[in-house]
């Protein structure tokens, strides 16, 4: 491999590894270029800023991820049993570039594919980011692990492949992102809704695509669903108290519990911004016995949902 190559290595391994450590502890994304941040409303209070630490992000377990990441990262996201609250993306499900996939879904329409296939638009953009020469630039300046890099040589193909399918779209991917959840959405599917939703849309079946995914236990649509005004989702104070002393049950699981908190966290940070509080935490007092136990069984769905792992464009039943 020649030194440029090698140099190309060096920075997507630094890259990705920061990245996908950060991610794995639900830290501050990138924010969004401004042209492409969707318009704040009175319904939506958090800063932007804010909101992107609550996105769901590219699984750190995903073969982009996986493809310059070190085996102690490695093995820290894949072990465990395989537990992990997001499965992560797979790149050779479907035939096909991943422009021809998208008009398959669209045209199919394919709620399962299209969800599936807006997944891999949102890693797309960090693929981008990795590639930029300013974070290029910023890894190599900054040096790097001669063993490091020999041990992910074997996988920078893979990592190339991916980089270059996503080449292939055509058109605005945020526009394509929501074209295709609007199809998953259509259809049921699991984990779409509140991808539109942090995308910025706010349509009647988006909001109750995420009030009947967190119900059903689906932790990153419980995110919005306990941190922004209930009245959002159709839902009362007491319901959605119920979902978070749920969050926090879940939260507290001996064994899936310390996935689910860095959610719980992000969720209590953004309901405390929306209400001017620093150091904001879920108050459970003053709960009914009724609610608490329609908490207990809302946190055993959310815990199940770790527990068993399933894709996140499941259709809901």
């Amino acid at each position: 491999m020649n030194k440029q190559i090698r140099q190309w290595l060096v920075a997507a391994v630094g890259v990705a590894v920061v990245i996908g450590l950060v991610l794995t502890s639900v830290g501050t994304a990138p924010d969004l270029d401004a042209a492409r941040q969707p318009t704040a409303s009175a319904t939506d209070p958090p800063s932007r800023a804010a909101t992107r630490a609550a996105l769901p992000q590219p699984d750190a377990s995903s073969p982009v991820m996986l493809a310059a990441a070190p085996e102690s990262v490695v093995g820290s996201v894949a072990s465990a049993g395989g537990l992990r609250v997001s499965v992560p993306v797979d790149w050779g499900r479907y035939p096909g570039t991943l422009q021809t996939q998208i008009q398959q879904a669209l045209q199919t329409p394919d709620g399962v594919m299209a969800a599936d296939l807006a997944r891999k638009l949102r890693e797309c953009e960090l693929t981008t980011r990795l590639m930029q020469p300013q974070a290029i630039a910023r890894v190599v300046a900054a040096g790097s692990d001669p063993a490091l890099v020999a041990a992910r040589d074997a996988q920078f193909q893979t990592y190339q492949r991916i980089f270059a399918n996503c080449q292939t779209v055509v058109g605005d991917p945020v526009q394509l992102q929501l074209a295709l959840l609007d199809v998953a959405v259509a259809h049921g599917v699991v984990g779409a809704a509140v991808e539109s939703f942090n995308l910025g849309q706010r349509k009647p079946e988006v909001l109750q695509g995420v009030k009947r995914d967190a119900v059903a236990g689906h932790v990153f649509s419980l995110i919005p669903v306990t941190s922004h005004k209930s009245s959002l989702f159709g839902i009362s104070l007491e319901q959605q108290r119920s979902l978070r002393l749920a969050f926090e049950i879940a939260a507290n699981d001996p064994e899936v519990g310390t996935l689910i908190r860095p959610y719980v966290s992000v969720a209590e940070s953004l309901a405390g911004f929306s209400a001017g509080k620093l150091g904001f935490r879920f108050n459970q007092d003053a709960l009914t016995d009724a609610m608490r136990h329609r908490a207990q069984l809302m946190a055993q769905q959310i815990v199940e949902r770790v527990k068993v792992p399933k894709p996140d464009v499941a259709v809901a039943r």
